[in-house]
Order: C-alpha cells, then structure tokens, then sequence
C-alpha cells in the first residue's frame, strides 16, 4: 500500500512539473535546487515513468477473483 502512495506521489510531481513548466516556470526552484537544463527538460517524464514503475511493481489494480 505505502508504495502505491509512493508511486502516486511521483506521478503526481511530474505532473505538476510539466504543468509549471509549459507555464514558463521551474517546480525545481520552489524546493531551492536547480537542475541542468538539460536534465530539467525531461524531469517531468523521468518523474512520472518512476511513479509508474512503483506503482506496477506494488500489484497496481488488482482485480477481485472469483471463484
């Protein structure tokens, strides 16, 4: 369960990542670090595609068997 939060929350941050960022502005800035241009260009994505992977690897969507 505490990886599935944990999943949501990267996914989440990246989303909002790339909200600010199509707005002009740097998520990064607001936690007082500065990543490389060229890093911060993808961090959104890198953010969500982790959060995913928790999120899969914790069981995801499990769905109820019957029997």
């Amino acid at each position: 369960m505490i990886l599935k939060i944990i999943g949501v929350a990267f996914i989440l941050w990246g989303i909002a990542d790339l909200v600010v960022g199509l707005q002009g502005g740097d998520i990064w800035t607001y936690v007082n670090y500065r990543l490389p241009d060229t890093i911060s260009e993808y961090s959104p994505y890198v953010a969500m595609l982790i959060g995913a992977v928790i999120f899969a690897l914790s069981g995801g969507r499990k769905t109820p068997q019957r029997f």
